[in-house]
């Protein structure tokens, strides 16, 4: 498989990846980086590091990961969230019209995705302040963006490490508005990114409308699940939670559900037996 973006070694764009088996090892890690970490984006470094096997030609490692750019981040995300649960994922939202709830389903592995620009991850740019280097957002920045809640600041943090200049002294507070434009169009064009809403039709008064979609909500979300796996596992097998979750998901939900079938064949013997007695 093949980022949209990349990253750039030696001269050349290596867009490669692969994920490692899935395992409740991860899951875990998933389930618990809320309650370790400061912000969303030090989840999704320490997530893609644990589920990545390689990437962009390297074995995967925090360092290459905080390197992707944030476009590229967020597609493995989806991709992640796929390879957990290939189902559709069900949505709701209030109609922007008549607010009444309306439900529809996505598939995170195959949201739309706009590669990057022929530029990425970098490309030279002619503002006020002169002649600037400007590359794409990485992980690292958006970890570094996260330790501000000012947004005026966290602008002009981004602003200060992806560009550079000819001049170092050059300052970023003087950047005008024109240029700001200029900056955010060259973005836009230069980043991959996945698609962010859907195009979703009210069932009650048929107004056409965009909704937004957070790729990240599913990291966030409680979910007792794995807990419940790994309490049924142990208690008909009397397996440790660490051989559980070294299990790959596909062996543990065989097992899941080889229990359930022996389960429903006892019950099924006793209400016979029942009935004949």
């Amino acid at each position: 498989m093949e980022l949209p973006g990349g990253l750039l070694a030696n001269g050349q764009l290596h867009r490669d990846f692969s994920f490692k088996p899935l395992t409740g090892q991860l899951e875990r890690i998933i389930s618990d980086s809320g309650f370790a970490l400061h912000s969303l984006a030090e989840q999704v470094t320490v997530i893609l590091s644990h589920a990545l096997h390689r990437v962009a030609g390297h074995k995967a490692d925090e360092q290459s990961v905080r390197s992707l750019s944030s476009g590229d981040r967020q597609f493995l995300i989806l991709q992640l969230q796929g390879l957990i649960d290939p189902s559709p994922q069900w949505l709701t939202s209030n109609c922007q019209a008549c607010d009444e709830a309306i439900q529809f389903q996505i598939y995170p592995a195959n949201m739309p995705v706009k590669p990057a620009g022929e530029s990425f991850p970098q490309t030279s740019l002619t503002l006020s302040i002169g002649q600037v280097i400007l590359r794409v957002p990485t992980g690292a920045d958006e970890e570094r963006m996260a330790s501000t809640h000012n947004e005026k600041s966290a602008l002009e943090m981004l602003l200060g490490r992806i560009i550079s200049g000819n001049d170092p002294a050059f300052d970023i507070s003087s950047l005008n508005n024109e240029d700001i434009d200029l900056i955010d169009n060259t973005l836009d064009e230069m980043c991959p990114q996945a698609a962010n809403s859907a195009s979703i039709e009210c069932p009650y008064c048929s107004h056409q409308q965009s909704v937004a979609i957070d790729h990240y909500a599913w990291i966030t979300r409680k979910t007792r699940q794995l807990d419940e796996d790994i309490h049924t596992l142990a208690t008909h097998y009397h397996w440790s939670e660490p051989d559980i979750l070294a299990l790959p998901k596909n062996r543990r939900q065989r097992y899941l559900q080889l229990i359930e079938h022996s389960l429903g064949r006892y019950r099924a013997d006793d209400f016979i037996q029942g009935v004949a007695g």
